[in-house]
């Protein structure tokens, strides 16, 4: 790229040079036509400089509107160059920038959606039990002689919604440190055995109540690798899916298994099944069964993001007669 001191110095010297010229040619030490052929090379080169310069100062001014239109954010612009010089080699480096901006301004368009999506299901899913909480309340307002079973009936409901929303804030908190990348997985080794006795424990209650059967088969114990606390979690929210999905006198099962290159859990129950039409769908965020009003959809969500985050993987297959998660972790990381 030629600068302003490059152009006076060049003016300079074709003045001294000229300037030398003619004070040769008044002392005849130069003849006059080889005077006029060097003041016609030094014409010739003088306009070819400032044909470069012109050419040069095109460039700029057009790389300078392209840099414009960059910065008021149309990454449209396709300016990189294959020629050599200063002025390419800046056109470059401006192309990787801009790439690096149209990522990063995805990236913040795709963040933005994101964030406007999950206020929205919040809200959503926020709004079903504090509006049949304020129902109640109502209730309790305008019925100054209400009877005791029925109060006792209606609190309890209360206490259900209140547990619900709980339930709902502190998974959703879970899932947005998943979501968000600040959550890393912290592995250490832990025995099959250990990992399912702590999923079994906060279940034992709920599954006698319903007197359904838990089965638990250990083909292999293996030690694993694993986050235990967020692997745990991943797993109750299956087993506890599974439990609200099996009627009374149902079969849980729990299946451990290991293969040279992963370790299994398989957890299968005697449920109604899953339709056709939802089973692709159980895994996404807030997805609800068309059968399955009550369900908020976010366990089975937050249980694959957690086995993926570990490079597993899950899949689940269903028919009338039941259900059936397959869980598995590679062992590349062994």
């Amino acid at each position: 790229m030629i600068r302003r001191k490059e152009i006076k110095l060049v003016l300079l010297i074709q003045v001294l040079l000229l300037g030398i010229l003619y004070g040769l040619s008044i002392f005849e030490k130069i003849s006059k036509d080889t005077f006029v052929l060097v003041l016609g090379t030094l014409v010739f080169c003088n306009t070819l400089f400032f044909l470069i310069l012109y050419i040069e100062s095109k460039k700029i001014e057009k790389l300078s509107i392209d840099m414009n239109r960059i910065l008021n954010g149309d990454y449209s612009i396709d300016i990189k160059d294959y020629e050599e010089g200063d002025i390419s080699n800046l056109k470059n480096d401006i192309y990787k920038m801009t790439i690096k901006l149209r990522e990063q301004t995805e990236q913040s368009r795709k963040d933005k959606k994101y964030l406007e999506e999950i206020l929205s299901d919040i809200s959503h899913q926020l709004k079903t039990p504090l509006t049949s909480m304020y129902v109640i309340n109502d209730l309790f307002l305008e019925d100054k002689d209400m009877e005791p079973v029925v109060r006792r009936e209606f609190l309890i409901k209360n206490k259900n919604q209140l547990e619900r929303i709980e339930w709902l804030v502190t998974s959703l908190l879970k899932m947005s440190r998943l979501d968000s990348g600040t959550e890393t997985m912290k592995k250490r080794k832990i025995k099959a055995s250990e990992l399912i006795e702590s999923v079994v424990e906060p279940l034992k209650i709920p599954i006698e109540l319903k007197s359904q059967i838990l089965k638990i088969e250990y083909k292999k114990n293996p030690t694993l690798f694993i986050d235990p606390n967020w692997t745990r979690e991943a797993l109750v929210n299956i087993l506890k899916n599974a439990h609200e999905h099996t009627e009374e006198d149902g079969i849980l099962k729990i299946i451990v298994d290991e293969t040279p290159i992963y370790f299994e859990f398989i957890i299968s129950d005697t449920g109604c099944g899953i339709s056709k039409e939802d089973l692709p769908h159980i895994f996404e965020r807030f997805y609800k069964g068309k059968e399955n009003k009550e369900s908020i959809g976010i366990g089975l969500h937050m249980a694959k993001k957690i086995i993926m985050l570990q490079q597993g993987d899950i899949k689940a297959t269903s028919n009338k007669k039941g259900t059936t998660f397959e869980i598995k972790f590679y062992k590349r990381d062994y």
